[in-house]
């Protein structure tokens, strides 16, 4: 990264995001993409952007050292300077082009406007933090191991408790580290509209893409990862709907479905509808899918995306699954639910997700999970089929609520994965959980993002 110039503007930007993020309980996401704008020059909004997701996944790591060279607990101070010390020590210890007195002066300067009387020791604090540099003494990795993975890999203690329990160390700090790198960006061509190769194509026809940096997806037919190139959304190709953004593992949860042309679908959560959308793409446009979601003003992310994309077959309707209408029972050829999760499989893509999660949160989704896919259970005909996926790796959230949809609904049945898969089964543990119809993509083993998916065909008495 280029920081050879003046980055003012980079900076303070990411100060007031983050400062959002930990008062307001703001997404960073989303702020990134309201806030960036304000820049104008690239650069700065690539160095504001870097900052906010790095301070953010590694925010654990930052506060364990700068409370080494604190007399006062970090919470004691007001979320401004906590911003620009974390800003500032990143700077230090992470990015290795951001000179030191750039990195201090800067955070400085962004005190002296938040929050003036805690200037000094913010400089005071880094001007330190920059000559130890990683001189740490972490946690003993043996006799302390939440500890060690919490303050080293930027994980909530809970969380790192958790992960060691089911993987043991050396899987946990695999997957620690795949969450903590930077997130790439990958696409799904729009099969109304082109191939993949044709995508491709278009791509490298933009000054701003080289073969170097596009690679078609190992694992979705139509996936496309780019790296640079800017912001996907600003790309020509995107604008003009060739293509959306959407990750390997996330595309699987339509392909696994196989919906067919003509067939009858419900989406029973289904903004912001990138799913939504490939499902109408499967089915050459011809058919119907019910789009539901509880929450009416984000239908609109569904109509834009339809939109762009030109898929003409989808119906957007606010409504609960847990709740269908008695007209809606039985009505369905194939459904999808992609439930409500923790999130946990999506940390390297939603880096402030770590720390808005609470422990009691995976104990209390499962029962929500359970009740809006029993609810979209109601709507598949005798013979019709149902997907069941989320963006987590937690297992109450998956296996388990799996196991107690079926038994709730002996009727429904497992149905095994392979011939659905456009790929050969990635190894002996995979292809048992294949054979009961279930499958737990993990980061540290798959390489892309976390995702449970589990199909089931409802039985046909008649």
């Amino acid at each position: 990264m280029d920081v050879n110039r003046q980055t003012a503007g980079a900076r303070d930007v990411a100060a007031a995001l983050l400062t959002r993020v930990e008062k307001e309980e703001a997404y960073a996401h989303i702020l990134l993409r309201q806030m960036l704008p304000a820049l104008a020059d690239a650069r700065e909004r690539q160095l504001a952007s870097a900052l906010v997701n790095g301070v953010l996944k590694q925010r654990g790591a930052l506060d364990y050292i700068l409370r080494r060279h604190l007399r006062k607990p970090l919470r004691a101070l007001p979320a401004e300077a906590r911003a620009a010390l974390r800003m500032g020590a990143f700077q230090l210890l992470y990015l290795e082009r951001v000179p030191a007195a750039a990195a201090v002066n800067e955070s400085v300067r962004i005190t002296k406007q938040t929050s003036p009387p805690h200037a000094a020791l913010v400089n005071a604090v880094l001007r330190s933090v920059a000559v130890a540099g990683w001189d740490v003494v972490w946690p003993d990795p043996s006799r302390q191991p939440a500890e060690y993975i919490s303050a080293r890999y930027s994980l909530p203690r809970w969380l790192a408790r958790r992960w060691l329990r089911r993987w043991g160390r050396e899987e946990t700090e695999k997957l620690c580290l795949w969450n903590n790198e930077p997130a790439e960006t990958w696409l799904r061509a729009n099969k109304l509209r082109c191939g993949r190769e044709d995508l491709i194509a278009a791509l490298l026809a933009l000054e701003t893409c080289r073969p170097d940096t596009i690679r078609p997806g190992a694992w979705a037919p139509e996936a496309v990862r780019l790296t640079g190139g800017g912001t996907p959304e600003a790309l020509p190709p995107f604008r003009a709907g060739l293509c959306t953004v959407q990750d390997e593992s996330s595309q699987l949860a339509a392909i696994l479905l196989a919906p067919a042309p003509g067939e009858r679908i419900l989406d029973a959560c289904a903004a912001p509808g990138g799913k939504t959308v490939h499902m109408a793409e499967l089915m050459e446009n011809k058919g119907k899918i019910t789009a539901l979601d509880i929450h009416p003003a984000k239908l609109a992310l569904i109509e834009d995306n339809a939109t762009r994309l030109g898929a003409e077959i989808i119906t957007p309707q606010t409504g609960d699954a847990r709740e269908l209408p008695v007209r809606e029972h039985g009505a369905y050829d194939k459904i999808l639910v992609d439930a409500p999760c923790s999130g946990f499989g999506v940390m390297r893509r939603r880096a402030d997700l770590r720390w808005q999660k609470k422990e009691q949160d995976v104990g209390v989704l499962p029962f929500l999970q359970l009740a809006i896919l029993l609810g979209a259970a109601k709507a598949a005909r005798p013979g019709g089929e149902l997907v069941y996926a989320t963006c987590t790796v937690e297992p109450e959230e998956n296996f388990d609520v799996a196991k107690a949809f079926i038994a709730a609904r002996p009727d429904f049945k497992p149905v095994p994965l392979a011939p659905f898969m456009p790929f050969a089964c990635p190894s002996p543990a995979d292809e048992r959980q294949w054979e009961k119809g279930m499958w737990q993509i993990l980061p540290q083993r798959h390489g892309m993002d976390g995702f449970f998916l589990a199909k089931f065909r409802r039985e046909d008495k008649s």
